[in-house]
């Protein structure tokens, strides 16, 4: 009997995964000596695999909120004897995002763990390094979720050495306070999860040239909150060397709250914990910290509203920050001033990002009166005359409701704002910027990572996907252009892992070309150029996606 993946849900995804990575099968056992000892992979059609490697100390007890403390011979923390590195390592602890209740529990706060995936374990033929970040609002998934991570076939298919892991999610990886400020020797708190990636790409440097990966030809990419990470680590002083080429898909243009500010922002958790001091804190269980984060009020954690347009006033808090430490500065400060990993850097954002998780699951169904009265209820907030020129920008009865509405909200919240992320790149950096926006669409309608995309548009998550090869999983029958379109990214990106530029031609770095990229690659001026002028006249940068 044919099954289609669509029939099985995430949970059962995460189990079969599970069971599939501790099944005997016809492999190789492959030893890898680390700075900490040695490691025993597997070997599967030449590709060698490395999953769970520890690569700090488990944050508990009184490790939680504390930067990550790496493991070293100097510091005595090693593994003794051979590693056994078979199956992946935990999950950070988390609320499963298909629970719409908010209740089901996953994973461990024993989670900082990374996985090698290699091609080629020879020494004196070193490959390209590329160091994947998991999306997930910094608050969700693993660097190992089923259909969203790298594989064996890919490292094999862009003969490149892969690295994955896990960081600290939500109140764990990025809960700032007053009370964890004081008890810290920077005076600080926050922004645990960018440590754990620091320490990886740290990690990477140390390690990486006994798994056949050249650390001097290192490429960190990630996708939505894995590319707002990418955009915390191109502004980090931490980062200086550690890694050569950067890809950002679909991250947040916005970083810039103030530790301060999420201090006050934050005090709801404390009360919510009952606790007064840091002992009663870490105290606490993985579940009574989770329950006690402000998912649904201020500062709406859950951040529901960035799947929709915005309302006049109404702003999510952010988890990301500028801390004081990882983050000296707001990172467009930070460039202003000089101080970034200056590196070629690929920025991707998809022309219909909202469409990945719409706030109303039934815009599928709008009447084009609907699409009308939604438009004017929301950005009616706002006065003057912006919902009727937004309407004129994105006309009814084009297309479809649900396409328009995607088009307008994922402009004003991802396409636009990206674009002056980009400008701010290109204009403070030496090395180039390119800059893409997906036009690529599914011919058939998909179910990934535990959502439905009924519609057949540009949805968030497109790009990784092709990347990953992942294309004939989604779409039973995929088209000419649906395999074109795999094809495309991966040779673009790839050439730009080893070149530091796209493969065509006329891509030229923006603001002078914009790619339009689909199952072939288009250069042009820039994309919605009389849309993005008007969103971002009248102010509504600030409203772009936050994490």
């Amino acid at each position: 009997m044919e099954t289609s993946m669509r029939e099985f849900t995430m949970t059962e995804l995460i189990l079969l995964c599970t069971v599939l990575s501790v099944m005997p099968s016809l492999y190789y056992s492959v030893k890898v000596q680390t700075q900490c000892g040695p490691v025993d992979g597997i070997q599967t059609d030449g590709v060698n695999s490395f999953r769970g490697i520890p690569y700090a100390l488990p944050p508990v007890g009184r490790l939680r909120w504390k930067p990550p403390v790496e493991l070293s011979p100097e510091k005595g923390n090693c593994w003794n004897g051979t590693l056994l590195a078979h199956k992946y390592g935990n999950t950070c602890f988390q609320i499963s995002f298909t629970d719409p209740k908010r209740q089901q529990l996953l994973g461990s706060e024993d989670c900082l763990y990374l996985n090698v995936i290699s091609p080629s374990l020879n020494p004196t033929a070193l490959k390209p390094v590329m160091v994947w970040i998991h999306g997930g609002y910094l608050q969700c998934l693993n660097g190992n979720w089923p259909l969203y991570m790298p594989t064996e076939k890919l490292a094999k298919e862009t003969d490149t050495v892969i690295v994955g892991f896990n960081y600290r999610l939500h109140a764990f990886g990025f809960m700032a306070l007053q009370v964890l400020a004081d008890q810290s020797p920077t005076n600080t708190s926050g922004n645990y999860g960018f440590m754990d990636m620091i320490a990886v790409l740290k990690w990477v440097q140390s390690n990486i040239k006994n798994f056949g990966g050249d650390p001097n030809r290192v490429t960190v990419f990630g996708q939505s909150s894995g590319g707002t990470s990418i955009f915390a680590l191109l502004s980090s002083p931490f980062c200086k060397g550690l890694f050569q080429r950067a890809w950002m898909l679909s991250g947040s243009p916005i970083l810039n709250k103030t530790a301060n500010d999420a201090f006050k922002d934050n005090e709801i958790f404390l009360k919510n914990t009952n606790c007064t001091d840091i002992n009663c804190l870490y105290s606490l269980s993985s579940t009574e910290v989770t329950f006690a984060v402000p998912w649904t009020s201020y500062p709406y954690w859950a951040m529901t509203d960035q799947g929709d347009l915005p309302r006049n006033g109404y702003f999510d808090g952010a988890l990301a920050i500028v801390d004081g430490v990882v983050l000296t500065e707001a990172p467009f400060e930070a460039w202003s001033h000089g101080k970034m990993v200056d590196v070629p850097l690929l920025i991707g954002s998809c022309a219909n990002e909202i469409d990945s998780d719409p706030t109303d699951k039934s815009i599928n169904n709008w009447t084009w009166t609907q699409y009308e009265d939604h438009v004017k209820q929301y950005l009616g907030t706002f006065g003057g005359n912006i919902a009727n020129i937004a309407l004129k920008l994105y006309p009814p009865n084009l297309i479809s409701p649900e396409f328009q509405f995607t088009s307008m909200a994922s402009d004003l919240r991802m396409n636009c704002p990206t674009d002056v992320l980009s400008l701010h790149a290109a204009s403070a950096f030496t090395s180039p910027v390119y800059r893409y926006v997906v036009t690529s669409t599914p011919s058939s309608p998909v179910f990934a990572v535990g959502i439905p995309f009924p519609a057949t548009y540009s949805f968030h998550l497109w790009d990784v996907f092709a990347f990953f090869g992942f294309i004939p999983d989604y779409i039973k029958h995929p088209t000419d252009f649906n395999i074109e379109w795999q094809r495309n990214v991966k040779q673009e990106v790839m050439t730009f892992v080893r070149t530091g530029k796209p493969s065509t031609f006329s891509w030229k770095p923006f603001p002078f070309v914009t790619a339009s990229l689909s199952h072939t690659t288009e250069a042009i001026t820039a994309y919605h150029p009389v849309q993005c002028d008007f969103w971002l006249k009248n102010g509504f940068f600030d409203y772009a996606w936050i994490n």
